[in-house]
């Protein structure tokens, strides 16, 4: 069985209700703390390793991209760094970075249920997790293309 650490209030940063913080074994044992700032779903029947494997594949690819202050010259001011998204063809990258990458807040607690039931099939869990969001192209409007890389 995998863990999911979920966030459970809005914070001051970009996190949002449902952000995943992380993956987990099944023998995790969460802190007090953890339980009070935290929810926890737990995946029945899928490894830690399978559930970051899927994941994985729903984030796009990304590369660190630098843009250059001056031309040809010496400086001491830092070049510009920035995470780049491949989607779709084109290479992007966020106004505003997502404080945590993946996120179920669009699942149902019905398919929250069907994962951390024992009877459920392996067919509901998938379809359940279909529902696990990479927030990278959630928002469009936050997504600006790179023309230079396109």
């Amino acid at each position: 069985m995998a863990q999911l650490l979920l966030i459970k209030s809005l914070g001051i940063d970009s996190r949002e209700i449902d952000d995943i913080v992380g993956f987990f074994e099944s023998g995790h044992k969460f802190s007090n703390d953890e339980k009070v700032f935290f929810n926890i779903q737990q995946v029945e029947g899928y490894t830690i390793e399978a559930i970051t494997e899927f994941a994985r594949n729903k984030q796009p690819k990304r590369q660190r991209i630098y843009k250059s202050i001056t031309s040809n010259a010496w400086t001491l001011e830092v070049p510009e760094k920035k995470i780049a998204w491949k989607k779709d063809g084109k290479w992007y990258f966020l106004e505003k970075e997502p404080k945590f990458m993946f996120t179920i807040k669009n699942m149902t607690e019905e398919e929250k249920a069907i994962l951390n039931s024992e009877l459920s099939s392996a067919f509901d869990k998938l379809n359940a997790l279909a529902h696990l969001e990479c927030k990278i192209d959630m928002d469009s409007g936050n997504m600006v293309e790179i023309s230079e890389l396109n």
